[in-house]
């Protein structure tokens, strides 16, 4: 008789695959009523999907996005309970799927959107992510920060198309460049914030733990033409990521 383990295993390669005769077989059960319970699952999973890629959903189309979300659901199953935690995989997937090929900055978004979703489910009352002296002024970057670098105008795509706004879709220049995006939550879920090549160094060296020193000269290092300061000034230090303290 097979074990527990071997009966789970094959119901789950049924679902996923199709062929459920030899689980139907172990089960004792028609493989009719096994699709239709493979059918619900990945229903299920598409709709999760759908839910944390609305814009992704948006660019491809609902029923476009459904076939490629049943794609990726074969391609890399749930290895948990929750659908919450689901999907983080997502834009790898579209990178390397070649009918989405036309759009190479699906796999940007589809990242930025998995971004805006964590960070909507973090919190920001545990311990900063940075903790620093910045010449008597002290800077905390909240726990739900979190930061992405895109090759594509991810951001602009990804507001017009929840948005709804073709207009303000087709006059983004998809060109690919470098865009440092700072994510964190919000009362209201999450927000984006757009940086410069300088802003977008500093926080990260911060968030490798570097100090105020280092996160400094790797402003200076990201754009030697500009002011890291003013940059610094103009683009952190006013972000809601930023909890400022006098450290005197």
């Amino acid at each position: 008789m097979p074990a527990l383990r071997d009966y789970q295993r094959a119901f789950g390669a049924a679902l996923l695959s199709g062929d459920t005769a030899i689980a139907a077989a172990m089960i004792g059960a028609s493989p009719e009523r096994l699709s239709i319970h493979r059918n619900t699952m990945l229903t299920a999973l598409a709709n999760a999907l759908a839910l944390t890629y609305p814009a992704v959903e948006a660019l491809v189309g609902p029923e476009f996005f459904a076939q490629t979300a049943r794609a990726f659901i074969q391609a890399e199953p749930p290895r948990a309970a929750l659908l919450s935690l689901y999907g983080g995989g997502f834009a790898d997937f579209l990178a390397g799927y070649a009918p989405v090929g036309a759009l190479p900055y699906l796999s940007d978004v589809a990242r930025l959107e998995w971004a805006v979703d964590r960070a909507a489910h973090a919190a920001n009352d545990g311990s900063p992510l940075a903790d620093i002296d910045l010449g008597g002024t002290r800077l905390t970057l909240v726990p739900s920060l979190s930061l992405i670098e895109t090759r594509y105008p991810a951001e602009p795509i990804w507001r017009a198309a929840l948005g709804a706004d073709g207009d303000a879709l087709s006059r983004i220049d998809t060109t690919p460049i470098t865009a440092p995006l700072a994510i964190w939550r919000t009362d209201d879920g999450a927000s984006v914030s757009a940086l410069g090549a300088a802003a977008g160094a500093f926080l990260t060296e911060l968030l490798a733990g570097g100090d105020a020193e280092a996160a400094i000269n790797a402003a200076a290092s990201a754009d030697p033409e500009g002011d890291p300061i003013a940059a610094i000034t103009r683009e952190v230090l006013p972000a809601g990521f930023v909890r400022l303290s006098s450290s005197n």
